[in-house]
């Protein structure tokens, strides 16, 4: 626990005489960075949700805008700023374009300041200006904005020489797989070859583990018996000049990758597996530690079923836990109960798609010479302006101090765009930004 309250980089809230109480719903990368925000601003900043949020889903690296016009068929953006402002032009029913290119890049650098795993990736001159391109646990190549310090040596360049580590108790990194595919892929030329290697996880006696399995196991200190065997294994194999990338498994513990790939000796990086996700566990963790150090109250079990609103305001939301249903004041409510996976957002058998908590109005974009018919349904959300307010199909604002984050917005495929990152934080830190303003006002 120490090291992931040594890696939160707290920052002391200032004091407002103009302190209020905001209520965020959603403890995912929404709720948890726009908690700290609107702490840091000095309000009393309270977090409910139906359990852990999505960050253990996430790869660990922060996506704002992967291909030109959102699909992979066309090329990877190389320099960012210039791409999401032509992108936005030609998509203006996209949460960006209500975000704004100044607040997806002032969300992005205020998380990579604010939890120390991106230092590496904060100090280039050209950090949040051109994208990178990083291996997928396929072989495959995705472009993103920012990756932690562990999956540094992981981004691919014309020339580089790696060598794919697998281990043979984790069945989701196919290691010849991932080899093949990186040395014939079309956006980076790459020399790829292979080893597995054999963990004795928990004595031997683990046959099929998860990431996370492997991960504790490495986190229990410089001599165990895993390390040493990962590290000696490492060094009998690599070859000079190669580059050495491993499952992202290398500890939930920050310090752990560090102290590993010290003894290697070569070059180390991660290679993001599916979920559930170690360096989605680490972000997550360290802001969850951040808040609690900050005084954010984080109540999980705790689901926002309703409401109660006079005219354009929200005086209260309805919190159910432990059996009863609460009235939970506040100045401000912060909707980040993200989209389909947490149910936030749910089609019925009618094919109606309804917001859960505040029953918001739902935009379906037309999408028009696709043959994939379900993206309307997955492009389908709330609108909002450029506060983050919710809008109505008339585009007047419904409730005046209701932000709306995250998944829940409609008009994106963050999947496909490689956008997601991008969206939560630049529209976390709009919000932060309206509300300290209308403080500023009153």
């Amino acid at each position: 626990m120490r090291s992931l309250r040594q890696s939160a980089l707290l920052a002391q809230p200032r004091r407002s005489p103009d302190m209020s109480k905001i209520l965020v719903i959603g403890a995912g990368l929404a709720g948890l960075s726009s908690a700290l925000m609107l702490r840091e601003q000095g309000h009393t900043v309270t977090v409910v949700s139906r359990g852990i949020g999505g960050l253990l889903l996430s790869n660990g690296t922060i996506d704002v805008l992967g291909w030109e016009d959102g699909v992979r068929s066309t090329e990877p953006v190389r320099k960012l700023s210039s791409a999401l402002e032509s992108f936005i032009t030609k998509n203006p029913a996209h949460p960006y374009a209500a975000i704004g290119t100044a607040n997806v890049l002032e969300g992005v650098k205020w998380l990579t300041r604010r939890i120390d795993l991106f230092s590496t990736a904060r100090s280039k001159e050209d950090f949040l200006d051109t994208n990178v391109l990083m291996p997928t646990a396929v072989g495959a190549v995705r472009p993103t904005a920012a990756v932690p310090d562990s999956m540094q040596e992981s981004i691919l360049k014309d020339g580089k020489k790696l060598l794919i580590v697998g281990l043979s108790r984790l069945k989701d990194f196919p290691v010849q797989l991932i080899a093949d595919n990186l040395s014939r892929s079309p956006y980076v030329d790459v020399s790829a070859r292979c080893i597995t290697i054999d963990l004795p996880l928990r004595g031997g006696k683990e046959h099929d583990a998860s990431g996370t399995t492997h991960a504790r196991s490495l986190d229990e200190g410089l001599n165990s018996a895993e390390r040493q065997a990962l590290i000696q294994a490492i060094k009998k194999e690599v070859q000079e000049g190669e580059t050495v990338l491993v499952p992202a498994v290398l500890g939930l513990d920050p310090h752990t990758f560090t102290e590993i790939s010290a003894e290697v000796g070569a070059p180390v990086g991660e290679i993001p597996l599916p979920p559930p996700s170690v360096p989605g566990r680490r972000i997550n963790d360290i802001l969850t530690v951040a808040c609690r150090e900050a005084r954010i109250d984080i109540q999980l079990n705790a689901v926002a079923t309703g409401f109660i609103a006079a005219g354009d305001s929200i005086s209260a939301v309805k919190v159910q836990r432990a059996g009863r249903v609460s009235e939970v004041k506040a100045d401000y409510i912060i909707h980040a109960g993200g989209g389909y996976e947490s149910g936030n957002l749910a089609r019925d058998s009618y094919g109606v798609i309804r917001e859960s908590v505040f029953d918001l109005p739902i935009y379906t974009p037309e999408v028009t010479d696709k043959d994939f018919h379900a993206e309307a349904i997955y492009r389908s959300g709330v609108r909002v302006n450029g506060s983050m307010n919710p809008l109505n199909t008339d585009g007047e604002v419904l409730y005046s101090n209701l932000f709306c984050l995250g998944d829940c917005l409609g008009g994106a495929l963050a999947w496909e765009e490689k956008s997601g990152e991008g969206i939560t934080l630049g529209s976390a830190w709009a919000a932060a930004t309206a509300i300290q303003k209308g403080n500023e006002e009153l």
